[in-house]
């Protein structure tokens, strides 16, 4: 009798079993009438690797540019691990041994000499590449503070300047400062942005969507385009050389990584002017006295950096119709920017 009992139960449990998987199978293998306006592509059940969470980015298997209404999102903000904003972490003790601060939060730059254009006897317009790659370059565009504080970069000053300090940045649709755009606008240059992932649960059901900040390195910003003016001032015989214009430059990139030839532009334009106070308050170490300091306004008006010409209001008497110029092209200009003083007294 138990025996009888035993298999009745067994049976039972099969014959329930076998229900749920027919009825499982119903539901994936149910056939899609061909020439139907509502058919849809049967997705493969190939079930997802399961972890507690898995992130996967939109659009990569699955449409999740636009998340389920029914499910969370999730927005994580920056963590401040650096990045092109350079927010670094914070110290929770103090991690030096001095008494005091090296920074000056309250330093301001000092004014220029007024020039005026009865007293200006001869004026050049120039513009230039800066490559933080090179020797000279380098010991200040990719600096690191003692204290190993990673966020001095001249693309994290610009950016924080223009997020936290209201210095307007301006499209690369020319160099003459004439459309402002929105710090959102001027991130988005360097192909940032925002990225839409979906969260997966331990069964790799969709749980719900998370919502980042596309992570892009401050190396690889590693050059910049300066327009400047030289001009010499009759009142007092000297010659001045004033940036009037700053901009983070990048190249266009194939879909195969191969980076066009002469192919660098703009991403921002940034009036130098506007961004001083920033950078006269931004001190780095200075890499020819380990025991000092230098403000990145002390590098630019100090002309600590070394820059290629790239055009310049020269070019067309030299007979120079090309740009960029070649190196051999850019060092007659230069000589000719040397030697402006013998040639405003000559005009």
């Amino acid at each position: 009798m138990r025996f009888r009992i035993t298999c009745n139960i067994i049976v039972l449990f099969l014959l329930v079993s076998s229900a749920a998987i027919a009825q499982r199978r119903s539901a994936y293998d149910t056939p899609v009438k061909s020439g139907s306006s509502t058919a849809k592509e049967t997705k493969s059940t190939t079930p997802k690797p399961k972890s507690p969470v898995q992130e996967q980015p939109a659009g990569e298997s699955g449409d999740y540019d636009t998340p389920s209404q029914n499910l969370p999102v999730e927005v994580v903000e920056d963590q401040g691990d650096g990045g092109l904003y350079g927010t670094s972490r914070v110290s929770l003790r103090k991690d030096n041994i001095l008494e005091d601060d090296n920074t000056d939060s309250t330093a301001v730059p000092l004014d220029y000499t007024p020039l005026y254009a009865a007293d200006a006897l001869y004026r050049v317009r120039v513009w230039r590449t800066i490559d933080a790659r090179t020797s000279k370059n380098a010991r200040y565009f990719y600096n690191k503070a003692i204290e190993g504080e990673d966020n001095k970069r001249l693309i994290n000053i610009m950016l924080r300047a223009i997020k936290e300090d209201s210095v307007q940045a301006f499209s690369n649709i020319d160099d003459r400062f004439t459309t402002p755009i929105t710090f959102e606008e001027a991130l988005a240059g360097f192909g940032g942005g925002l990225d839409t992932s979906a969260r997966y649960d331990m069964e790799g059901n969709v749980a719900g969507y998370q919502v980042r900040n596309r992570a892009v390195s401050p190396d690889s910003v590693y050059k910049f385009r300066i327009k400047e003016e030289w001009l010499f001032n009759k009142r007092d015989g000297k010659t001045y050389v004033r940036i009037l214009g700053i901009a983070p430059v990048t190249s266009y990139t194939t879909s195969d990584g191969y980076t066009m030839e002469n192919s660098e532009y703009a991403i921002f334009w940034i009036y130098y002017p506007d961004l001083r106070k920033a950078l006269v308050r931004n001190n780095i170490t200075n890499p020819l006295n380990i025991n000092g300091y230098v403000t990145w306004e002390e590098v630019f008006e100090n002309r600590l950096f070394e820059s290629n010409i790239l055009k310049s209001s020269l070019d067309a008497e030299n007979g120079f119709n090309n740009t960029p110029l070649t190196s051999e092209q850019a060092d007659v200009i230069q000589e000719q920017l040397n030697n402006l003083s013998t040639r405003g007294w000559a005009k």
